[in-house]
């Protein structure tokens, strides 16, 4: 099941796959608007990798995104988005998305 945190690429339009290992359970990340986050898994060393179509940085806006690993089932809060669940260590993991904003241009 493929999800975006703020827009969902145009039909047609060209998109780049993007593997992101998350380096904690709670990771801060730039996007480009238009996405589609396509699965989450666990590598190597226990990492949590994330595969997320982004289209042309030159076309779409950058944005920030958070990642959190939760416990499963947990509370994925007023703008969390669940993006899949892994299981690392015995446990069960829900991988939330949320959209923070556009990036701002720095003055």
């Amino acid at each position: 099941m493929a999800v975006t945190l703020c827009v969902a690429p145009r039909k047609g339009e060209l998109c780049a796959p993007i593997r992101f290992t998350l380096s904690s359970d709670q990771t801060f990340l730039e996007l480009t608007a238009r996405h589609l986050i396509r699965k989450v898994e666990l590598g190597s060393d226990d990492e949590v990798v994330v595969f997320v179509d982004i289209t042309d940085p030159e076309t779409s806006r950058p944005v920030h995104v958070r990642f959190d690993l939760i416990d499963a089932g947990g509370a994925l809060g007023s703008r969390g988005v669940l993006v899949g669940t892994i299981e690392r260590g015995g446990r069960r993991l829900d991988v939330v998305g949320t959209y923070l904003g556009v990036v701002s241009e720095e003055n």
